[in-house]
């Protein structure tokens, strides 16, 4: 295969092959693929995908890595897109590669005067993103990522490429849109509408632990009931459970609008919780904001990367992380957040860090209707999550049985308050439900699409299409 490829393969005997299998998790770098595959081409993409296929070679699509179930890695191939890295601007849509991370699109269309939907975090890229549904700061004013997809080119199981659009493949063109990323086929060109945002305010805050449920409470429905211009997390951390240690809670985000209306906004939600926070607020051209937002604001955009991915590199990756997640279509009043808060108190444990966190929804996300595209959640308000997080990256037995403890149970205070529905860019391996909770009632049309597409259900993971 290397003899046909612009891109390389690297193999186990190869020097480069241990950093070349990392994905964002240091617990999955025990996966030892048969190949890494960098492909640089729909070309490629196509080769690679007809080798695998006539040498029985189960795929896994990596575009960042970001599987928090570890599904872009496997024992057999991994078909790399990182260096589908393409950025191009023009007169009404944005072309984007598969591997274009957040922060370098959003550098690379500084000066074109325009802007795209990202992720929530600097090193998200935009294969897993887009077709995942794309959530983010911007939802509440833009719409999901894959609200603004135009079109799509698409290698498919048997190495043929095609263009989805409305009027082409339009069938597939839904589905891409939240249909998930390892389904239907590799994605090797995003066109999609831009936004114009010249600007943009960050904010940042940490607030009092002693009147959290206040805080919390109070936040769900500033955002609930705040502009689109809002986007924002909140964000409950304790990095060691040991007794006596005070978890932080800090509320950060974007928003589009002036900076005058922001402090407002924030100093009503200080009145509103009875909190005092210490706030930092700013106003920055688009891409430098979203750098801050980010919480990379000081760094260079070499340095915006995962470490190992350049000399300069300095976003570190995660050992172990257990993560179960809801969407919730309206605030949990103040008594699901006391409930939430207790059940957090009562199963932390020494030397795990663990989070809660929620990110607002709604908005702009909720203007299309719930069939128009593969991504169903158009009720979703907010996006929680209950996680623990340890050093170890395999740890003892006894250690990650306990990673899942607070998670789960987290999990079993949010659900009765939820849409009983996921979010399938943080997928939850767990979930015995989980067709019905990412898709409902979408399941049945995307399966008729995979089997017009992926007949042979050649690209598969343990919840994918048709599973």
């Amino acid at each position: 295969m290397r003899k046909h490829l612009k891109g390389d393969v690297v193999l186990p005997s190869d020097q480069e092959y241990a950093y070349a299998k990392q994905g964002v998790l240091v617990e999955f770098d025990t996966v030892t693929p048969r190949a890494v595959v960098y492909c640089e081409s729909a070309r490629d993409v196509s080769t690679a995908v007809k080798f695998a296929g006539d040498n029985d070679i189960p795929v896994h699509t990596r575009s960042g890595g970001h599987s928090l179930s570890g599904w872009s890695t496997g024992q057999g191939m991994i078909l790399d897109v990182s260096r589908l890295d393409h950025v191009a601007a023009g007169r009404r849509t944005v072309r984007l590669g598969p591997g274009i991370q957040s922060v370098d699109v959003l550098a690379e269309l500084a000066p074109y005067d325009r802007q795209v939907v990202t992720g929530t975090c600097a090193t998200i890229r935009m294969g897993g993103y887009i077709s995942g549904g794309g959530i983010g700061f911007q939802v509440r004013k833009f719409g999901y990522g894959s609200d603004r997809l135009v079109s799509a080119q698409v290698v498919l199981s048997n190495g043929r490429v095609v263009r989805a659009s409305e009027e082409e493949h339009s069938d597939l063109f839904w589905a891409l849109r939240g249909g998930g990323g390892g389904n239907f086929g590799v994605v090797t060109d995003f066109e999609v509408r831009p936004v114009a945002a010249p600007s943009v305010v960050s904010f940042d805050s940490t607030w009092p632990w002693e009147k959290a449920q206040e805080i919390i409470t109070a936040w769900q429905e500033w955002c609930y009931h705040g502009p689109r211009d809002l986007g924002s997390t909140l964000t409950v951390l304790l990095s060691n459970g040991a007794p006596g240690n005070v978890p932080i809670i800090r509320i950060h985000g974007a928003y589009h609008g002036p900076k005058s209306e922001c402090e407002r906004l924030l100093n009503e939600l200080a009145a509103t919780s009875g909190a005092t926070p210490s706030l930092h607020v700013v106003e920055l051209p688009y891409d430098k904001g979203m750098k801050a937002v980010y919480g990379c604001e000081q760094f260079t955009l070499a340095e915006c990367h995962r470490a190992g991915s350049n000399p300069d590199a300095r976003i570190q990756r995660t050992p172990f992380l257990r993560e179960r997640t809801r969407l919730l279509d309206r605030p949990t009043g103040s008594s699901g957040v006391a409930d939430l808060l207790a059940t957090y108190e009562a199963n932390r444990r020494p030397g795990h860090t663990t989070y809660l966190y929620f990110t607002s929804l709604g908005g702009a996300g909720k203007d299309v209707p719930r069939d128009q595209t593969a991504f169903v959640h158009r009720g979703a308000e907010f996006f929680v999550a209950c996680a623990s997080l340890l050093p170890d990256p395999q740890p003892p037995a006894e250690e990650a049985e306990a990673a899942m403890v607070w998670p789960t149970r987290g999990f079993d205070v949010i659900d009765p308050l939820s849409s009983g529905e996921s979010y399938l860019g943080f997928p939850n391996p767990d979930l015995e439900d989980w067709r019905e909770s990412y898709y409902a009632e979408n399941y049945s049309r995307l399966v008729s699409v995979k089997r017009r597409y992926d007949a042979p259900n050649f690209f598969r993971h343990p919840q994918s299409i048709g599973s």
